[in-house]
């Protein structure tokens, strides 16, 4: 019976690639960054399909002979396999190739005929098994093709490689050159197989053959992780190009609305100084008329600066933070002492737009907790004061609540209501990014940095705390934060917010037979120094750079010197160096203060550092300073 039998030469064919197929298979089986590429299960499926298809070809060809024994109804049974079996691995090609290029869901449509097709193809192919219109075994066991053939076996299989073929013609544009070139190539030679294998009734078997070609060409040209890992990387450069062309817009945007933020409260403080020169210059006698003006102009030159102080801060602190250099010290301070702080403040700049105010806080939290009562205290007035800016009529609620209460510790949750223009809902995601101002068309009136929100936000999450927000457009916003804060049980002091005081009140004590000197190459600076130390009714003098300092250090004995470290020629760090250095100096002992616009975190113990007895930042505060001189001034100078 073996006699004079062979494999028939075209099964060298599909045996040849089923091996290289298999090879393939494994190489891409074992690659270790396969699952990070889009197409991954697609093409695993493709290449799984196609394997199955060879082998039940490669069998069908070598045992569905009669003569060799195999019963005819086995023999139809595997010729039918074979058959369902190259359609469907034609079928996942083309589903691959038309997945890998729809951008526009065009897909769906051409699977839907497509799966039309196939699914009367499988019910024809079953049918065939019983009424035998496609192939057959006679009963001399001769195999036979009838006039169906043809168009039941090969039409799916045409109609879906043809449609795959048709969208990328229209889809090369959107193509890499590589992609274009390798799912041209795959599918042709794929389609070319089909069409040779119909047109010859099934004697070239080329469509398993031709697709394995097809399946080597798209592994090798787009479909290895090293070409995934490179769309991968063009890709996060395309989005970073527009990420930072959009931070580009953000911050220009940003800049501008600085420039005018900056500039009102400066023409402000200009103009007011002008006001003062005109109504001064010709009256060498104050009158009560005039001290009344003057008092206006020099109030809103300080609310100008105020302002203009606020900007910079806003700036600073978001520096500080991204840096890393923002600090968080907690320390114990009464709760009530702080809200009632932030109340007085608030209800004045509600009630100024004639809002209301409206404050409530709940009686069970403990008086007395450890946190960082300045940074919370600045989170609640910038909600505050932003729900105010944004509201012209109605009112301003500040909620004060406590959640996951232990002995040890609570959560203190702050929510501000408001009644104002609140925000859409597109722009609800992009609240708290840096430098924009959202619904900048209906707000531009409105002042502000654009860095509040980003600031509470982030100042939030370092004291391991979280800000929320819902908003209604038109009817209002409620912003929560929830910070988590520690019960002090052993309060002794008072909290370290204390109400202001008038400036003459601050003055508790003199030094009449002090000697102080001031270094700086500002004069407005210098001005604006001795003026606050006037009120101590000791000497001061003044010296305009780091030599002029150095040349009166030798002459006089001063008992306290506040020095700038930024001066042309030589800066305060140098002059300090070189003073220590000076034998001819009498002030080697003398407490030196830097006194600097540098006020980045940790400044103050990098200027000790350097020798400096201590630190103080522009712009002065009057209590700071005297609190400094009362600190270091030896004490029988203090009166």
């Amino acid at each position: 019976m073996f006699e004079n039998y062979s494999i028939p030469p075209k099964t060298y064919f599909e045996i040849a690639s089923f091996g290289y197929l298999s090879v393939l298979y494994l190489i891409s089986f074992y690659d270790p960054d396969r699952n990070k590429i889009r197409s991954y299960t697609l093409f695993r499926n493709l290449e799984l399909n196609m394997l199955l298809a060879l082998i039940v070809s490669v069998l069908t060809y070598i045992f569905a002979f009669p003569e060799l024994g195999t019963p005819i109804p086995v023999c139809l049974i595997l010729r039918t396999m074979d058959s369902v079996l190259c359609v469907m691995a034609s079928r996942t090609f083309s589903i691959y190739l038309m997945e890998y290029i729809d951008t526009k869901g065009k897909v769906k449509v051409i699977s839907f005929i497509g799966n039309i097709l196939f699914t009367t193809y499988i019910i024809l192919m079953i049918l065939n098994l019983f009424f035998k219109f496609v192939l057959w075994f006679t009963p001399e066991g001769i195999y036979m093709h009838g006039p169906l053939f043809v168009p039941i076996v090969f039409s799916t299989p045409v109609y879906y490689m043809s449609s795959c073929i048709l969208m990328l013609i229209l889809s090369i544009r959107n193509l890499g050159v590589r992609e274009r070139v390798s799912l041209s190539v795959a599918s042709f030679v794929t389609l070319f197989g089909i069409i040779i294998q119909a047109a010859t009734n099934g004697i070239l078997l080329l469509s398993l053959p031709f697709g394995s070609i097809g399946i080597f060409v798209l592994y090798f040209s787009i479909e290895t992780s090293d070409y995934h890992q490179l769309l991968w990387n063009i890709e996060k450069l395309r989005i970073a190009e527009q990420d930072a062309i959009k931070a580009n817009h953000a911050k220009s945007d940003f800049l501008a609305n600085m420039s005018h933020e900056i500039r009102t409260p400066l023409n402000a403080v200009l103009g007011m100084d002008e006001l003062i020169l005109l109504e001064t210059e010709e009256n060498n006698k104050p009158n009560p008329s005039l001290i009344d003006h003057i008092r206006e102009y020099a109030f809103n030159i300080k609310e100008a600066g105020e302002v203009l102080l606020s900007v910079i801060n806003d700036i600073l602190d978001l520096t500080k933070i991204e840096s890393g250099k923002m600090e968080i010290s907690p320390a114990p301070y009464n709760l009530h002492t702080l809200t009632d702080n932030i109340e007085t403040m608030m209800r004045i700049r509600a009630e100024q737009k004639g809002l209301s105010y409206i404050q409530k806080i709940d009686s069970s939290i403990p008086d007395h907790l450890i946190g960082d009562e300045l940074r919370i205290r600045q989170i609640v007035i910038n909600l505050l004061g932003n729900a105010v800016k944004y509201t012209d009529f109605g009112e301003v609620e500040l909620d004060i609540t406590m959640g996951n209460k232990d002995p040890d510790s609570l959560t203190l949750i702050f929510c501000v209501k408001d009644t104002g223009i609140g925000i859409r809902k597109e722009d609800l995601p992009h609240v708290f990014d840096a430098f924009q101002r959202i619904d900048e068309e209906h707000n531009h009136k409105i002042e502000g940095t654009g860095l509040g929100l980003s600031i509470v936000q982030r100042m939030a999450a370092l004291m391991n705390g979280d800000v929320s927000v819902t908003s209604e457009y038109g009817k209002g916003s409620a912003f929560t934060v929830s910070i988590p804060q520690r019960i002090d049980r052993d309060y002794k002091g008072e909290s370290s917010i204390k109400n202001s005081l008038k400036h003459s009140e601050l003055f508790t004590f003199i030094t009449p037979d002090a000697r102080f000197l001031v270094v700086d190459d500002n004069r407005l600076n210098l001005v604006v120094a001795k003026r606050f130390l006037d009120g101590l009714e000791g000497t001061i003098e003044t010296a305009k750079s780091g030599e002029e300092a150095l040349g009166k250090m030798r002459t006089e004995k001063y008992d306290m010197i506040f020095m700038d470290h930024m001066m042309p020629g030589i800066d305060g760090i140098e002059t300090l160096k070189l003073s220590l250095k000076d034998t001819d100096n009498l002030n080697r002992e003398t407490p030196i203060i830097m006194m600097t616009a540098n006020a980045l975190s940790g400044m103050r113990e990098e200027y000790i550092s350097q020798g400096f007895t201590d630190y103080v930042s522009k712009p002065i505060e009057l209590k700071e300073l005297l609190r400094i001189v009362n600190l270091h001034l030896p004490k029988e100078k203090i009166k």
